[in-house]
């Protein structure tokens, strides 16, 4: 049985993430759906666009950290990839309700995370 405390779907949506598992991301996600990041704030279906943009380099979340305060968790995972960026640490902070994320805001160092977008750049060049 899935855990629906705060902590318990904070972690299910990063380890689901990890895993490719677009099935169980669907239904972690609230159809009301916010996602920020970097001051572009996108809604479920762009989300999940993003998300799956990202697996091919993605080989699994490793979670650090999981604080919660009523509705809402911040998680600190480690995003490991087959870059040259290796392990990126990330911050996730989500907004939980009725056993949905409504919001979510992705924090990282732009920096260190570089290497994925060009190494994903370089596996599926872009749309003319």
């Amino acid at each position: 049985m899935p855990d629906s405390s705060v902590e318990g779907i904070a972690r299910s949506y990063i380890q689901a993430v990890g895993s490719h598992d677009l099935n169980a991301l669907e239904n972690l996600l609230g159809e009301d759906l916010v996602a920020t990041f970097a001051g572009t704030a996108l809604d479920k279906a762009g989300w999940t666009t993003a998300l799956k943009r990202l697996l091919p380099a993605l080989v699994r979340n490793e979670i650090r950290e999981v604080f919660t305060a009523q509705d809402r968790a911040c998680v600190v995972y480690d995003f490991i990839t087959d870059t040259a960026a290796g392990a990126v640490r990330c911050i996730e902070l989500l907004t939980i309700n009725a056993d949905k994320i409504r919001e979510i805001e992705l924090v990282l160092d732009r920096v260190a995370f570089a290497p994925v977008n060009e190494a994903l750049n370089a596996r599926v060049p872009p749309a003319q």
